[in-house]
């Protein structure tokens, strides 16, 4: 058979997977989505960064290029140099002036946060002039570095990444600078001298520092002498600067993105362009994770969300279910109690039209349920009595054709006056049997029915047999379906004693373990096989008479028909020592003792 489960069950095991496969699809989509175009966003932040940041310093670089450049075609400037040539020449008070007027185009406005110094130097030192806006010590320039600089092309004019300054001032503020320098004189291959300007390391910091990439990210310069960069970083991100100078002057493209590992292996992402007045690489340098971090701060976020929104769709699922489902439980309920047979139950009413028409349909039903089994208890119960009475009468003339026949014999043995006390007995023993009509007397109206019917036995049998009666008296207000014993002990008299040469013994006992009574009809007379004790058993089981005997059936069906299946008698007996008969009632509280009036002996 098909296992089925509650319509609850079947609604949260269709409506929540539904809810949770909704709500975790919606949210992976959208994570997904949210995601790349965040990734995406950021790195087109910082490549706008890089690129604007690479334009600002393209142009500043330029300017101070052309600046240079011109510096070097100033007609006056030139034939100072031309007459420098000359082996007895000797600087003019006016070449100064020429000099100075050619320097202070380098330190225009436009230059101003730029320049740190301005150096010429030609000829062997023949014209080795400074410029600066600090007090400097005698130039000691060096100028053979800047000469010996190895040329990449036709250009005379060439970089340096920060270095330390060639001019030592007297108060120092600063001792780092970049420089961009022209050779000056006929021969390129051999240069006399060079135009130097000295660009403050402050204005590369600023310029670097400004633009926010992440915590642990920076925007460096890369040149073939060195790489520029400020901010510090923690230790599990630092990079082998040489292989970042190697892999960005070697990259293919001006501008582009390279993937490395930091020296603790995390992964760094380099995003860089090309400064063009220099052939500069302005790179941003980041850890990957941190650039992320918005991502997985938005997947966390959606992460918790989804499980929010799973929590809501079980929770909305149970009390939609529990919605619906209470007054169908309730109904499965009182439908249940209703199989228990317990038709007294209550119908709440419910919002829903759909219930309403149940709980009135159900109503009626139980309703009618009722009168039929008013009307079944009725019909069975008026069946019963009727039954009950047919029993009874058929053991009344049985026992009367018995005692009238014993009658007869004294009559016709001269005994008239022990028949007459017999017949007096007998009149009181169907007194009692009457009852008014009642099928249920009390035990001490079946006990002096009982000893009547001794009595008029004994009055037949002579010394056959004595008895005894021991009946707890906390029994005797009881019910009894009457007419129970006395079948029974005229059985024990008829099978067991009269067969017995010597005197026999009935004794008669009963008590009761507050819910049901047991009284015991023990004789010594000549007992049963086991075989046909067996017969006995199982005739009061299968209500053979033909096995058991009339009386013996006719109790236990009564017994049974009135107290129910677990009641009735049981046989134990031996062959040669007698027979126990037990006879299982009910407790029934019964009303108070009447007397049949006295027996006579």
């Amino acid at each position: 058979m098909r296992r089925t489960g509650s319509l609850k069950s079947t609604i949260l095991w269709r409506l929540v997977p539904g809810l949770i496969f909704f709500v975790v699809s919606t949210g992976i989509i959208s994570y997904i989505l949210s995601s790349q175009q965040l990734k995406s966003n950021a790195y087109a932040n910082i490549y706008d960064t890089v690129s604007q940041t690479k334009n600002y310093l393209n142009d500043r670089l330029e300017l101070l290029l052309s600046a240079v450049v011109d510096l070097s075609k100033d007609p006056d400037l030139t034939q100072i140099l031309i007459r420098a040539d000359d082996p007895g020449f000797e600087q003019q008070p006016n070449d100064y002036i020429v000099l100075k007027k050619a320097f202070d185009q380098i330190y225009s406005k436009d230059y101003y946060d730029m320049v740190d110094s301005v150096v010429l130097w030609y000829n062997e030192g023949t014209i080795a002039i400074q410029r600066t806006d600090y007090m400097a010590h005698e130039s000691n320039f060096q100028a053979g570095p800047y000469l010996n600089r190895a040329a990449s092309g036709s250009s005379t004019i060439f970089w340096n990444n920060l270095h330390q300054r060639d001019i030592s001032y007297i108060s120092e503020s600063g001792s780092n600078v970049a420089s961009v320098f022209q050779w000056i004189g006929r021969d390129r291959a051999n240069p006399q001298g060079v135009y130097l300007v000295n660009i403050k390391e402050q204005f590369f910091r600023k310029i670097l520092l400004s633009p926010r990439i992440s915590d642990n990210g920076s925007l460096l310069l890369v040149s073939p002498d060195g790489v520029m960069r400020f901010k510090p970083v923690s230790e599990q991100f630092e990079i082998d600067e040489k292989q970042l100078q190697s892999d960005l002057l070697e990259a293919p493209g001006l501008f582009g993105r390279l993937d490395m590992k930091s020296r603790n292996g995390s992964k760094m992402v380099v995003i860089y362009d090309t400064i063009g007045a220099n052939r500069w690489k302005i790179a941003a340098l980041f850890p990957e994770d941190e650039l992320l971090r918005k991502v997985n701060y938005i997947k966390y976020m959606n992460f918790l969300v989804i499980l929010g929104a799973i929590l809501f769709a079980i929770i909305f699922s149970t009390l939609l279910a529990n919605y619906i489902t209470k007054p169908i439980r309730h109904l499965t309920h009182q439908v249940n109690r209703i199989e228990e047979g317990n038709l007294n139950v209550l119908f709440k009413q419910w919002p829903q039209q759909e219930m309403t028409v149940l709980n009135k349909g159900l109503k009626e039903m139980v309703e009618r349920i009722k009168a039929l089994i008013r009307q079944v208890e009725e019909e069975q119960d008026t069946k019963r009595r009727i039954e009950i009475s047919l029993l009874h009468s058929q053991i009344q003339p049985h026992f009367l054709y018995n005692t009238l026949f014993s009658i007869k014999q004294l009559y016709d043995m001269g005994e008239t006056k022990d028949a007459s006390k017999m017949i007096t007995a007998l009149s009181t023993f169907f007194r009692i049997s009457l009852s008014k009509g009642d099928e249920v007397i009390t035990i001490a109206s079946e006990l002096e029915q009982i000893q009547t019917y001794l009595f008029i036995q004994q009055m037949r049998y002579g010394k056959a047999f004595s008895y005894e009666i021991d009946v707890d008296p906390d029994i005797l207000p009881c019910s009894i379906v009457k007419l129970t014993l006395q079948p029974i002990v005229e059985n024990a008299i008829y099978h067991g004693l009269k067969l017995k040469p010597e005197q026999g013994l009935i004794r008669i006992s009963g008590y009761t373990d507050d819910e049901d009574i047991y009284f015991f009809v023990e004789e010594n007379g000549v007992g049963m096989t086991p075989e046909k004790l067996k017969e006995i058993t199982e005739g009061l089981s299968d209500g053979s008479q033909t096995k058991t005997g009339f009386g013996t059936v006719n109790v236990h069906k009564r017994l049974q028909m009135y107290y129910g299946d677990g009641y009735g008698l049981q046989y134990q007996s031996e062959l040669g020592k007698g027979t126990l008969i037990t006879i299982k009632i009910r407790r029934v509280p019964g009303q108070p003792i009447s007397t049949g009036g006295d027996i006579t002996t």
